[in-house]
């Protein structure tokens, strides 16, 4: 019995810890308003979560960032708490405000504070800043870049193989820029999606079957998108355990 109660508050203390980083993640309220249509796909492999998404406004510029912190569970959702505090702390108060720039400051916090010891934690993922008076999109990556569908055609950018933290790597990130289009339709994620074992032969789902799922519901409208990629992931796993957090943010121009 005591072990029952000793298993109980420590799963309550996580769910109450699941509210605090919710706080965190970003606004429906900021979305709605800088977004025309947008959805998230946000599963959690565990009752908190490595992966986060993250938006903030600053000078008629939105930023927008989908990410995965090193570990899932209590060691990722601390990762991502922190992860979360440096990007603003760089937009916010250091008025930081080029997505590669915001990245390696999020970097060298990281490798100042947690990297002491050798420890490599960081995160892998995409901050894109949406600049719609000069319908410009820029953005910096980290093992990882957004999809882009313009007319029902793929456009893939580069994945920049660095992570944000320590790593081999130490050189500036990079950033791209690309002019939108009214319609476009732009997709961020981590990678649980796609390494997500399942199907009749358990392997991965994989990143090209992901591309062509995501182009072949792409005219549907983005709640749809999001009802159809649960379905699908879910229906993969079958009766498999769910191996990392998951999360895709679709948003159209």
């Amino acid at each position: 019995k005591k072990r029952n109660e000793k298993n109980r508050e420590t799963t309550d203390s996580i769910n109450y810890a699941k509210r605090i980083q919710h706080t965190m993640l970003a606004k429906e309220e900021l979305l709605k308003n800088n977004l025309s249509d947008y959805f998230i796909l946000f599963k959690p492999k565990d009752i908190v979560s490595g992966d986060f998404y993250w938006a903030t406004s600053k000078n008629d510029k939105f930023y927008l960032a989908a990410c995965d912190s090193t570990g899932h569970g209590v060691p990722g959702a601390f990762m991502s708490l922190l992860n979360i505090s440096f990007l603003n702390e760089a937009i916010n108060e250091r008025n930081i405000l080029s997505p590669n720039e915001i990245c390696g400051h999020v970097r060298n916090k990281l490798i100042e504070s947690i990297s002491q010891d050798g420890g490599q934690d960081g995160m892998d993922g995409v901050l894109v800043c949406l600049d719609k008076e000069k319908k410009k999109l820029s953005f910096a990556a980290a093992h990882n870049a957004p999809i882009l569908i313009r007319n029902g055609t793929v456009i893939e950018f580069e994945a920049y193989n660095m992570p944000i933290g320590k790593g081999e790597r130490t050189e500036n990130f990079r950033e791209q820029t690309v002019d939108v289009e009214k319609g476009d339709l732009f997709y961020l994620y981590t990678d649980g999606y796609t390494d997500q074992f399942g199907g009749e032969k358990g392997k991965k789902f994989k990143y090209k079957q992901m591309k062509a799922l995501l182009q072949s519901i792409c005219n549907q409208s983005l709640t749809e998108q999001k009802k159809i990629l649960d379905a699908i992931i879910t229906n993969w796993m079958g009766n498999l355990e769910q191996t990392d957090d998951i999360l895709i943010v679709g948003f159209k121009i």
